[in-house]
């Protein structure tokens, strides 16, 4: 497996720049799944491809057909032919980042054509010399008749090789390509960096540095979100990566430096799951980070220079200020080299016809969690971060995946052989978060002036409704009170009911088995979950008058119109009530005016 760990660090460039250098160092609890690390090396050799032009996409596969590529999980340098290539390009462009992950087949492990004296020699061949490598085995088999010449392949023994954990280190590469991309539309690329500002006093009064992490819209020069936070870890990057993408979307891609955040196997996999091509620039070159580090000085010389002449008391109130600052002194501002303001050049390039590329709130969360692989034991319970969790009896000595969120372990997912089992049961929880957050608050506890003002307006907002309330005349209708307010309202609500209400006649029940059985039969799994049925019985009791051809209507647009239905159908039905209300009013309407 070390070999894996270091599997990122010789792999060259996606796009524009390298992933790592040599000397990165991966934690094993940075790694990611070693199928997740093969689509990463294919999309990283299908890239040139991703950039160009249509007319030019055959001629690069046959130029990449031509070239090597280092397979660190082989430990050798590999080709591809070009039909290979080609597959994973149109893999990649009907399935995305899942496109590109390999099947797992059933003789998995097994080499059938290899007799196990074979095996025998090819291992001690490997422990005689570590350094030795595939076709020096192969050759020296051959020379000592143990093998018929051409009986055995390179990758062959590789893959044995690898199976019984007798592998080389991996190869290192400085193979760089760099190439100018233009940016003609919002969300092709963002930059994103850190900048150092001010110190701050903390929760606990000591003085510490807060650090300002941002992203950067290149054809607007627009900021999708940056805030400021008292360290610069991966978790920090991976909230405001979140809230920049809630806020516009997902961006193309996404041109960073070489920090140490930015090369993490979790932030590179974050981005592959939502699409994101990462570009790494030159070492010690910000030339091609121009945008942005323009950005950090302006922030620097406008707002940074500006408040050290007065006085913050935390870092929520700093957030507050600069949030405030953006908007009035940088994106309503005319920008020197656009003619126009950021927000003006966003706004007409949507009108242009740019298209942003947004997540449903279930894909979000589920493209952050975290990952880590645990055996469980004979008891069924497996050990995370000082917890222990109890899983299905069934995965006794079984490597599973876990993904979590690092703030919230009290939530762990479960997957084996890349199927989602639920989440794990808690036996006991003694630490809340991944000792990586230990220290880390997921939200400041210090209220800000902004926010103070903020709910005082609110409290003062409703005690102005209350006393418009008291001034109001009153009338008792079926022993109850009734405002003025309150009888327009119910004026209002008849009128609408009569507009479009259902007659009681054309209203069909469904009952509750069927209605879990009409969902299920939606999906491509046998049965439910204990907990998925709970919920589908909870929704089917708020609203009982469902009619089966309508709602049968209504799951097929859902499913046709989402990427993640059967992963996150629990997340769409939620809707079904307010659709299906809607649909039934459509229907009325089209019936009355028929007649």
């Amino acid at each position: 497996m070390e070999s894996f760990y270091n599997f990122l660090k010789i792999i060259p460039f996606i796009g524009g720049g390298k992933f790592m250098n040599e000397n990165t160092k991966i934690k094993p609890d940075d790694m990611i799944n070693p199928k997740e690390a093969v689509a990463l090396f294919r999309l990283q050799i299908i890239s040139p491809m991703l950039d160009a032009s249509p007319g030019q996409i055959h001629a690069t596969a046959k130029r990449l057909a031509k070239k090597e590529f280092n397979d660190v999980l082989n430990s050798k340098r590999v080709s591809f032919c070009e039909r290979t290539i080609y597959e994973y390009y149109m893999n990649y462009k009907k399935k995305g980042f899942k496109g590109l992950i390999p099947k797992t087949y059933q003789n998995k492990g097994k080499h059938p054509s290899v007799p196990d004296d074979i095996i025998k020699e090819i291992i001690a061949l490997k422990k005689e010399l570590p350094t030795r490598t595939a076709n020096k085995i192969i050759t020296l088999l051959e020379i000592n008749n143990l093998t018929e010449d051409d009986f055995l392949h390179p990758r062959t023994v590789n893959r044995i090789l690898k199976q019984y954990g007798y592998t080389t280190q991996a190869l290192k590469s400085k193979t760089r390509v760099y190439k100018k991309f233009d940016k003609k539309a919002i969300g092709q690329q963002w930059q994103s960096d850190v900048m150092h500002s001010i110190y701050l006093p903390d929760e606990n009064g000591q003085k510490r540095m807060a650090y300002l992490i941002g992203f950067l819209d290149e054809h607007s020069r627009r900021i999708t979100h940056a805030q400021f936070y008292f360290d610069s870890t991966l978790t920090r990057l991976e909230n405001c990566l979140k809230k920049a993408i809630i806020k516009f979307g997902a961006p193309g891609n996404l041109y960073v430096d070489n920090g140490r955040i930015y090369i993490s196997n979790n932030f590179k996999l974050i981005c592959a799951r939502l699409g994101i091509r990462l570009r790494y620039g030159k070492a010690y070159h910000p030339e091609g980070r121009g945008k942005i580090e323009k950005f950090w000085q302006y922030v620097q010389n406008s707002f940074i220079s500006e408040l050290k002449n007065n006085h913050v008391d935390n870092i929520v109130e700093l957030n507050d200020l600069f949030f405030g600052w953006l908007k009035a002194e940088y994106h309503d501002k005319v920008h020197s080299s656009l003619g126009m303001t950021p927000v003006q050049k966003w706004n007409q390039s949507k009108d242009n016809g740019a298209r942003l590329k947004y997540f449903s709130p279930v894909e979000i969360d589920k493209a952050f969690l975290h990952y880590a692989q645990r055996t469980v034991n004979k008891y069924g319970v497996i050990s995370f971060q000082g917890n222990n969790y109890e899983v299905d009896g069934t995965l006794v000595s079984k490597k599973i995946g876990l993904r979590y969120d690092p703030f919230h372990l009290e939530k762990i997912h479960i997957y084996h052989q890349d199927k989602y089992l639920g989440l794990a049961r808690i036996i006991d929880l003694s630490k809340q978060k991944h000792k990586d957050v230990e220290s880390v608050e997921e939200d400041p506890i210090i209220t800000s002036e902004a926010s103070k003002k903020y709910f005082e307006n609110i409290k003062s907002d409703y005690q102005d409704y209350l006393e418009q309330q008291l001034k109001e005349p009153v009338e008792i209708v079926n022993d109850q009170v009734k405002t003025q307010n309150d009888k327009d309202n119910d004026e209002k609500k008849d009128k609408e009911q009569s507009s479009w209400e259902i007659p009681e006649e054309k209203i069909e029940v469904i009952e509750r088995t069927e209605f879990v059985d009409l969902i299920v039969s939606s999906l491509d799994i046998d049965n439910l979950t204990f907990a998925q049925k709970g919920k589908l019985y909870e929704l089917w009791s708020t609203f009982k008058e469902f009619n089966p051809r309508y709602l049968t209507s209504i799951i097929a647009d859902i499913k046709d119109k989402t990427r993640d239905y059967n992963d996150n159908f629990l997340y769409y039905l939620a809707q079904i009530k307010k659709l299906y209300q809607e649909k039934l009013k459509k229907k009325f309407q089209k019936n009355k005016g028929g007649n």
